[in-house]
C-alpha cells in the first residue's frame, strides 16, 4: 500500500471496493495533506490536514467530506472520489489501530 494511503481508516464502499484516504499533493504550495471539505468539490472549498489522527477526528465525528481512493490506481479498475461517512456510496468504515 502506498504511504500516501491512510491505512487506519477503512472506507467500505457499496459496490464492494475498500478506499482509503489519501494524501494530495497541492500544486500551487507542494504541501501534501489530505483535503477535506464540509462543502463543495474544488480544491477552493477545501481545508488541508496534514496529521493523520487530525483528519481521522474531522471525518468521523465532524462530517468532513474526504478524498479517498482504493489502492488499485483508477487505470487498473480502481475508485477514487470525495467521500462522507453516511453517505449512500458508503455503506460502513472501519478505524484500524
Amino acid at each position: 500500500m502506498s504511504d500516501t494511503l491512510c491505512r487506519r481508516l477503512q472506507l467500505n464502499h457499496i459496490e464492494g471496493d475498500i478506499l482509503y484516504p489519501c494524501r494530495m499533493k497541492n500544486q500551487d504550495t507542494g504541501l501534501v495533506a489530505f483535503r477535506l471539505s464540509k462543502g463543495g468539490n474544488t480544491k477552493r472549498d477545501s481545508i488541508e490536514v496534514t496529521d493523520e489522527q487530525e483528519m481521522i477526528r474531522k471525518v468521523t465525528t465532524q462530517g468532513y467530506k474526504v478524498r479517498a481512493r482504493t489502492i488499485e490506481p483508477v487505470s487498473q479498475g480502481g475508485r477514487t472520489g470525495l467521500y462522507t461517512l453516511g453517505e449512500q456510496a458508503i455503506r460502513d468504515w472501519t478505524l484500524n489501530d
